[in-house]
C-alpha cells in the first residue's frame, strides 16, 4: 500500500493472491478494517461509482519503515491513480523480469530499506534533466531492466495539446539515463498521442539521438 497513493481491497487481494493462493475478497476487507482500527490505514468512499480506497497513515508508513509523505488520494486523480495500479499489474504479468518502480517510490528521498539494487536509480528517474519540462516532473511508473535500463511508462487518459505533449516527450528523449518511454493511451486519444510521438522522435533524430517514444493502446480502458 505504501507504493501507491491509494488502493482498493480488490487490488490488494490481486497482489497477495499471486503468492498466497486464491483467498476471498472478504478476507482482505476484514484485514483492512483491522489495520484501520489500529490507525495504520485510512480509508474513504470518494466517488459513488468507485469502491472504497485505502492508504497508509503516517503511523502506517513508520510501521513499514518508509519515509516521505502519506499518499492520500485526490478525487480529481482517483481514476487515473487506480488505473496506473492496473497498468503496473499488467506490466508485471507481461514482463516479469522488469522491476516496477512507482511514482510514490520515485518521490521518496530515501528508498525502502528492503528495496533491491534498483533503489540507487530512483533519484535518476525524476524527470528534469531533459529539455522543455519547465521544472520537476515524475512519471506514472518506471521499470528497471537488467539492473540498469530504465523504461518510463505514462498513462494518457486526458487530452493534452500537441505542443505540450511533444515537449514532455522530448524531455524524456533528451534524458541520458532513460532508455525509452511507453505511452499507454486511452483509445480515443491514440491518434493525437501518436502524432506527438512522431514529432518528438523526429526532433530527437535530427539532434542525433535515437527515437525513444513508443505509443500503445491501453485496452483495459
Amino acid at each position: 500500500m505504501g507504493r501507491w497513493r491509494a488502493v482498493t481491497a480488490r487490488q490488494v487481494a490481486r497482489e497477495f493472491n499471486k503468492r498466497a493462493g486464491n483467498r476471498r475478497l472478504e478476507i482482505y476487507e476484514r484485514r483492512l478494517r483491522a489495520l484501520h482500527e489500529l490507525g495504520l490505514v485510512d480509508h474513504a468512499r470518494m466517488l459513488a461509482d468507485y469502491p472504497r480506497v485505502h492508504w497508509l497513515t503516517r503511523e502506517g508508513l513508520r510501521a513499514v519503515e518508509l519515509t516521505g509523505s502519506t499518499g492520500a488520494p485526490k478525487i480529481a486523480e482517483l481514476e487515473h491513480d487506480l488505473t496506473v495500479i492496473d497498468l503496473a499489474h499488467h506490466l508485471m504479468e507481461k514482463q516479469p523480469l522488469h522491476v516496477i518502480i512507482t511514482e510514490q517510490e520515485i518521490r521518496r528521498t530515501e528508498p525502502n530499506p528492503a528495496a533491491g539494487p534498483e533503489a540507487r536509480l530512483r533519484s535518476d528517474i525524476e524527470l528534469g534533466a531533459g529539455r522543455g519540462t519547465g521544472g520537476r516532473a515524475f512519471p506514472d511508473l518506471a521499470s528497471l531492466v537488467n539492473g540498469s535500463d530504465v523504461w518510463i511508462h505514462e498513462l494518457e487518459r486526458s487530452r493534452k495539446s500537441r505542443p505540450r505533449l511533444t515537449r514532455i516527450m522530448l524531455s524524456y528523449a533528451y534524458a541520458p539515463h532513460i532508455t525509452g518511454v511507453v505511452y499507454w493511451t486511452y483509445p480515443h486519444l491514440l491518434k493525437g498521442v501518436q502524432t506527438a510521438a512522431e514529432d518528438a522522435n523526429m526532433s530527437a533524430e535530427k539532434a542525433g539521438r535515437e527515437p525513444r517514444i513508443v505509443v500503445r493502446p491501453w485496452e483495459n480502458a
